[in-house]
């Protein structure tokens, strides 16, 4: 036993942990003494943050969820809101067989297409919708007016082919093709291996297995819109014989354009809700549902063949209900640890059983809960995908508090258990609120910490995180405990545990139910096993086996973000993406170039040479410019070579109009917007923005990912145009929070260390005890991480939520045993004994809860709920063992002096009375004092 005056840091710790008690015990004696006034004022604080509620908010744009908002993604979404918003929706079906290049195949696929033109949708006005009235539209000069206009090359040009494509506008007067152009047909704009035969019935019901093999081989011009077409990049798993033509495909891709109403959007409009987010208006959002419908229904569908798709809505609408769907696993969840908590904290027996307060001990977790959703609401932070695991969180910490405040009721000494319940409540609350308090703390600096984050979805996770812990700490100490006095005035009264009315008389408990068998396996079996030399030695062997394998694992993670991993893989979702990129590996990430108000007559020739920048880069496969055709196009029409070199601002915009009202130029009408209106005929307006498509090379792992991205925004960066201008891909999301996310997580695992070390040498005033604490968490860390590597995750962010929650949850499983042992006397073998006696049932009961909590997790389809499930194991598994097993052994051999004030340890081997926390007679005298001025509560 040591002996001596306390030096500067342990007066720090006297007057800290003395504090701390003092206050704790004043508040379990008042708590004790009026339950229902504090019952009450939890229960209306708790209604009153509930109202905020009111202005709760689910993010769900990927721009203010997974990236930082200073990030170019961000500005240029936000500009392209502004100057381009999108009008388009593409929905896509992939057909797959051993050769989708069968008649009875085409035929099948030709039967759903007219299934998909019948569907019908109600408006709001309530007039019925079909895919014609919701389809973007193109000109269309195919079928009967291929005919026609074949008729008339044969007339106007007899030495050429009919077959071969011309340009109207190019071939008449301008008067002539503009009249013409204005009464040109249009059709919906859908591009598929259909489109050989158009909507020709009488050919399609005709095909035979060889013609449509020949004419997939032979086919170069769309049959509907009359210009051409790349049949084979619709095709996947091509096989060819050896003259190179196609014999078989194992798979077909049909894009279907659908356009936004954008009128229909100022009465309101639809959101996704797992971060993938897009307006549309109702009547397209509920065709997109029928869409799916229809597809889905294997009825008559030809034996071989596998229909897959996807629609705009799938994102959201399957993720968000997987999140939601696995709710029903918490619910499960939460039932298993109710059980469990109710056979932990009471015994078997009609009476000292607890059911309600294990019950109540649950809802304070839900309110604390509702307190940080609505706190949070009112404050307009949004709630994000990754925040349903926010009850799972709680409920490992709440019930962790829970065991820790029923645990020290039970150890308080026999002499102590004669006092006033009101005195018995105060002193079990001076160890157990000084224990959830460094806990809750250092959980509450951790959160805080991660709150500084550039990641929007972490840094409102955190927010909501901290403001709960803070929450659960206050109710756990308070309503739980308030409850917890009155349970036991019943259980003390002999009532019944379940019906407290009932009152049993001449109760006695039955002999079986006084036995604690988890403080008995503690006490005579764990720690007599533990503190021998050989389990020693086993324990730091072990250990640094479990640090070097760790490491090694840590240097294989790997970093990668895709919001397409919150798609089940049972989803007909996931089914297809999985196809499309077996099938069609060479379609890389496709971007945009947004351009904004230039002097396009003299910045046009940097437009021309950016293009063919980007040609020349390696991780671009292809440009569509509008640049290169228009330029063709003025050449053939008015000889003017306009390449490389400034234009005349009238000049320019007669050019520009001629070329967008062309044959080769109409599909770029989208690609510009005016100062005005487009009128054909009249020169363009001033334009005001512009864009043009380029299309990615098949990128293979983040490195390249990000270099490419990188790389595409130096080329735009440099080419010096005098307004906005900027590259955008939808996987450039993704790839800037590859980009930072590593980053990210160090950061933020580094400062919520820094806040474990610091709150811990606050609270636990012991720089050793510290020390060791911080070990045990870098430990668990270090092999959790190692974890990912072997159970296929990544360093994305939702794992890095994940992490910031395991350093919360594994700092409490050493915290509660290093206090534990500061607070006792005796040789260190003894202390260690008395603490693993004393703090291992309420440690594994906290920590098994948890796991209980989230083990249904398991099944999950989410990528959200797998990945805690995963991680929290690895907490779980690796956090007990540095909690219980490794740091007992590190404290018996190297562990820091007692405190001053320490009580001692007299009877190390009673099971049943623990003296750790006898107080002196002068304690005695002080806490009858306390006890005295405080009033006697009404019964």
């Amino acid at each position: 036993m040591e002996k001596g005056e306390p030096g500067c840091l342990g007066k720090v710790s006297d007057f800290i942990a003395g504090s701390l008690e003092r206050f704790f015990y004043r508040y379990g004696v008042s708590l004790a003494t009026h339950p229902w006034k504090y019952i009450l004022v939890c229960l209306l604080v708790t209604a009153s943050c509930c109202l905020g509620f009111a202005n709760f908010y689910m993010e769900s744009r990927p721009e203010r969820l997974w990236i930082p908002q200073d990030s170019d993604y961000v500005k240029t979404i936000d500009w392209q809101k502004e100057n381009f918003p999108n009008d388009q929706r593409i929905q896509m079906i992939l057909y797959e067989a051993n050769n989708v290049l069968k008649a009875e195949y085409v035929q099948e696929m030709y039967r759903l297409k007219k299934k998909l033109r019948a569907i019908q949708v109600t408006h709001r006005h309530g007039r019925n919708l079909t895919q014609e009235d919701l389809c973007y539209r193109v000109p269309a000069l195919g079928g009967q007016q291929q005919d026609e206009l074949r008729r008339v090359k044969l007339q106007l040009f007899p030495d050429r082919d009919p077959d071969a494509p011309i340009d109207w506008s190019l071939a008449f007067d301008k008067h002539i093709y503009y009249e013409f152009y204005q009464m040109m047909p249009t059709a919906c704009l859908e591009i598929s291996i259909l489109e050989i035969w158009g909507d020709n019935d009488a050919k399609i019901e005709a095909l035979t297995d060889e013609r449509v093999i020949e004419e997939v081989n032979t086919a170069t011009m769309s049959a509907t819109y009359a210009y051409p077409l790349n049949f084979t990049e619709f095709l996947g798993g091509i096989e060819r014989d050896s003259s190179g033509l196609i014999v078989r495909a194992q798979s077909s891709l049909t894009q279907i354009f659908m356009e936004i109403n954008r009128t229909d959007l100022e009465v309101g409009s639809m959101n996704n809700d797992a971060g993938l987010a897009g307006e549309v208006n109702q009547a397209l959002y509920d065709w997109e549902g029928e869409f799916i419908r229809v597809l889905m229904d294997e009825t008559g569908r030809p034996q071989g063949l596998g229909v897959y798709l996807q629609a705009e809505r799938s994102f959201g609408e399957i993720s968000g209900e997987t999140i939601l769907g696995d709710v029903g696993f918490l619910a499960i969840g939460v039932i298993l640890l109710f059980i469990y908590v109710q056979l932990m904290l009471g015994k078997f027996n009609l009476v000292e059983t607890r059911p309600v307060l294990s019950v109540l001990g649950l809802v304070s977790v839900f309110m604390a809960v509702g307190i940080s959703y609505g706190l949070c609401s009112a404050l307009s932070i949004p709630y994000g995908p990754v925040h349903s695991i926010l009850p799972l969180l709680m409920l490992g910490l709440g019930v962790d508090d829970m065991f820790v405040i029923v645990q020290c009721w039970h150890n308080l000494s026999q002499e102590e258990q004669r006092a006033k319940l009101q005195q018995r409540m105060g002193r079990a609350l001076r160890h157990a609120g000084v224990a959830i308090t460094v806990t809750s703390l250092t959980d509450f600096a951790a959160f805080t910490i991660g709150a500084t984050t550039v990641l929007p979805a972490l840094q409102s996770f955190c927010i909501y995180s901290a403001i709960g812990i803070v929450a659960l700490y206050v109710l756990q100490a308070t309503f739980f405990v308030a409850w917890f006095t009155l349970d036991q005035r019943r259980l003390e009264d002999h009532h019944n545990g379940l019906l407290w009315c009932y009152k049993h008389k001449e109760w006695t408990p039955n002999s079986c139910s006084q036995k604690d068998l988890c403080q008995l396996f503690f006490d005579r079996i764990y720690s007599r096993f533990l503190l021998t030399t050989p389990s020693k030695i086993a324990v730091l062997v072990v250990t640094a086996g479990m640090l070097g394998a760790g490491i090694w694992g840590v240097t294989n993670l790997r970093q990668e973000f895709n919001p397409v991993w919150f798609i089940p893989q049972s989803s007909y979702l996931f089914q297809f993406l999985s196809r499309a990129q077996e099938y069609y590996p060479q379609a890389g990430e496709r971007g945009i170039v947004y351009l904004g108000a230039l002097d396009y007559p003299q910045e046009l020739y940097k437009v021309g040479k950016l293009m063919e920048n980007m040609r020349c880069n390696q991780f671009i496969s292809s440009v569509d410019s509008w640049y290169d055709l228009m330029a063709d196009y003025v050449n053939a029409s008015m000889g003017e070579d306009i390449t490389g070199q400034p234009l005349n601002k009238s000049f320019f915009s007669a050019s520009l109009s001629e070329f967008l009202f062309s044959q080769s130029g109409s599909r770029f009408q989208d690609y510009f917007h005016f100062d005005g209106n487009l009128t054909i005929g009249q020169p363009a307006p001033t334009v005001v923005a512009s864009k043009f498509d380029y299309r990615h090379t098949s990128l293979d792992g983040s490195s390249q990912q990000i270099s490419a991205m990188d790389q595409t925004k130096e080329l735009v960066n440099s080419a010096g145009f005098s307004d906005f201008a900027a590259p955008i891909a939808m996987m450039y999301s993704s790839w800037e929070t590859d980009k930072i996310i590593a980053k990210e997580l160090a950061r933020n695992l580094s400062l919520a260390m820094v806040a474990v070390i610091i709150m811990t040498l606050l609270l636990l005033a012991n720089i050793l005890a510290s020390f060791y604490v911080l070990i045990c968490v870098s430990l668990t860390l270090i092999d959790v991480m190692a974890l990912m590597t072997w159970w296929d995750l990544t360093i994305d962010t939702v794992s890095c939520i994940n992490l910031v929650l395991c350093v919360g949850l594994c700092v409490d499983y050493s915290v509660h045993i290093a206090l534990h042992f500061l607070q006792v006397r005796g040789t260190k073998n003894e202390r260690v004994k008395v603490t693993i006696r004393e703090m291992g049932p309420p440690v594994i009961n906290g920590a098994f809860s948890t796991f209980l909590a989230f083990i249904l997790l398991a099944n999950s389809d989410s990528h959200v709920f797998l990945s805690f499930f995963k991680i929290f194991f690895g907490v779980f598994v690796f956090g007990v063992f540095h909690g219980l097993t490794f740091l007992p052994v590190l404290l018996s051999l190297i562990g820091p002096r007692p405190y001053h004030n320490a009580q001692h340890e007299t009877c190390p081997d009673l099971p049943s009375t623990y003296q750790s926390a006898t107080l002196t007679t002068k304690d005695l005298e002080i806490s009858e004092h306390i006890y005295a001025q405080v009033p006697t509560a009404a019964s």
